[in-house]
């Protein structure tokens, strides 16, 4: 049977090309990636399997709090719950199709990865917004999901994809290298210094786990250190801007948003304030009337607090029962010998972490990504 026959093929190519329209952010693309979640059930009539029930249960949990969430405050905001329902259904179609699904995610995943690089790359180099923002002084690359980190994410995770499909001889070594030169130099631009730790965590990964593949992760580390030399060129960033970029705490800077948004949440700990509202939520919080100098986060930089602002500790419990069984898939994939059980090990374990530190949970295509590694992974052969 043609790949293009394949429903799962079809749903997951559909919900990563929804990313190729602002990364599925805008409400618009929400909209979206909630119709092709509907398509999907629709093609597929899936059938859960055992090792799914908890991330399946947590995903849906958070969707239907964020219905009753948005009906409560009676919001515009239908499109972001029809994404986080449309979210469990599409990770529900993936788990009745592994063949197809452990074969197809890999190149799926290095298309998106190569498109929204490349778009990155351009307005990197052009400073061309919306593909590439400038942050305190640096230039940073976003591509079609606009926003730096999550640009890096996926191209780690594709970098992960890219070597699986190497070492599975369905990349020869001339387009793995030049995929992970463009993906790799992406990363760097994004100037996300997870992204960076995790790219040379993936280059590790690899050399130690796959032999077949060390020559071109050695050929790909010396790209690497390239790109970084020309990522710098082209950016030519302020010494005092890259300083300050480079000492500000992605984690030690969260700590105060984190108790703002728990202080938050104790105060509607069962509706939470709506549906995407953490704004408001903040501007209206205990801490409102303090006189700052930064504007204050729009976002609560960890997914289960996010949620318990948002739809209230239902959601938040639901996010955190689908964030740890995403993890605990991760790291059995990161354990395995396997190319392609470690290219999804990597992919839903970076997806799962990002939800705890930054808020690339909000971009559906990127859950997905997680969602379905974590069910390839656990459905392995």
């Amino acid at each position: 049977m043609g790949w293009w026959r394949s429903p799962i093929v079809v749903v997951v190519a559909a919900a990563f090309g929804v990313a190729l329209w602002h990364g599925g952010y805008t409400r618009g693309g929400l909209l979206a990636f909630a119709a092709v979640g509907v398509a999907g059930v629709a093609l597929v009539r899936p059938a859960p399997s055992a090792a799914t029930t908890a991330l399946i249960c947590g995903l849906a949990a958070t969707g239907i709090a964020n219905l009753v969430s948005l009906a409560w405050h009676d919001q515009g905001s239908t499109p972001i719950a029809l994404a986080a329902v449309a979210m469990p259904l599409l990770v529900w179609a993936g788990s009745s199709a592994q063949p197809e699904l452990r074969r197809w995610l890999p190149l799926a995943v290095l298309a998106l990865a190569l498109c929204t690089g490349t778009a990155g790359l351009a307005g990197f180099a052009l400073h061309s917004t919306p593909l590439a923002e400038r942050i305190d002084g640096v230039w940073r690359a976003g591509g079609t999901f606009e926003y730096p980190p999550a640009l890096g994410l996926v191209c780690v995770c594709a970098l992960a994809a890219a070597l699986a499909l190497h070492a599975a001889g369905e990349l020869d070594a001339t387009g793995a290298v030049v995929s992970a030169a463009l993906l790799t130099a992406a990363a760097a631009a994004s100037f996300d210094r997870v992204a960076w730790i995790e790219t040379a965590a993936v280059l590790v990964l690899f050399a130690v786990r796959a032999p077949a593949v060390r020559r071109t992760v050695a050929l790909t580390a010396a790209v690497t250190a390239c790109a970084a030399v020309a990522v710098l060129a082209i950016a030519h960033p302020h010494a005092a801007a890259l300083e300050r970029h480079l000492r500000h705490g992605p984690i030690s800077s969260r700590t105060d948003t984190w108790r703002e948004a728990w202080d938050l949440a104790r105060e509607r700990p069962w509706i939470g304030y709506g549906p995407g509202r953490y704004a408001a939520a903040e501007s209206n919080g205990p801490f409102h009337f303090l006189v700052v100098s930064a504007p204050p986060p729009t976002r609560a930089h960890n997914a289960v607090l996010e949620q318990a602002v948002g739809a209230g500790i239902v959601a938040a419990l639901g996010t955190a029962v689908a964030l740890l069984a995403m993890l605990w898939a991760g790291c059995r994939g990161l354990a395995s010998r396997d190319p392609r059980a470690l290219s999804f090990g990597v992919a839903a374990a970076a997806v799962a972490l990002s939800g705890l530190y930054d808020f690339t949970w909000s971009f559906p295509p990127l859950l997905l990504l997680g969602a379905l590694s974590a069910v390839a992974v656990w459905e392995q052969p």
